[in-house]
């Protein structure tokens, strides 16, 4: 998310785990999820780098690189591995690497998972020139500031009519069962 400065925000929508060696739980959206965790053969931080290259992709391409019709097709394609997935013009050249080097298969193998951890990220060529300690100090420019007027402006978010749940009639039978609710 994005602060009302343009500033980057993490932010866990209330799915975070702290977690000591692996875990088992699943939740997410199917598009995002590692190897291990279609295995179910218990995961780690690994499984957030994994994300971060689905992510890097999605936000360049348009589209996930496992995108399929359905569930079964989007996890039977993510078993087959990166290398399997053709790369748009938009993903290729020192992005793919860096593309490649989050969607390892064996998570151990993930870049930030190496010896160097996350400076392996840093290092990639295709972040060369790039600001880490203005970024981390919030101090780069962003290239987008949203319009924010309050803490409580919600003009930003938007909800299509299709994501909204079903919302069904009420028909009084006339009964007075409800005559006692508070209103």
């Amino acid at each position: 998310m994005l602060t009302d400065q343009g500033q980057i925000k993490l932010v866990d929508m209330g799915l975070a785990k702290f977690v000591i060696g692996k875990t088992y739980t699943t939740c997410g959206t199917p598009d995002y999820f590692s190897p291990e965790v279609i295995a179910s053969s218990g995961h780690n931080k690994a499984v957030d780098w994994w994300a971060a290259g689905i992510l890097l992709f999605e936000l360049l391409a348009g589209h996930a690189p496992f995108d399929a019709p359905n569930m079964m097709t989007i996890y039977s394609k993510i078993m087959k591995g990166i290398d399997m997935v053709k790369f748009p013009q938009a993903c290729k050249g020192d992005v793919q690497t860096l593309i490649k080097g989050l969607l390892k298969k064996d998570p151990s193998e993930r870049l930030p998972m190496q010896a160097g951890g996350i400076q392996n990220i840093k290092d990639a060529t295709w972040y060369a020139g790039f600001e880490w300690a203005e970024l981390e100090a919030q101090t780069m420019e962003p290239p987008y500031k949203p319009e924010v007027k309050s803490n409580k402006d919600m003009a930003n978010f938007n909800v299509d009519k299709a994501d909204m749940p079903t919302q069904l009639e009420y028909k009084d039978d006339g009964s007075g069962w409800d005559k006692d609710f508070a209103s």
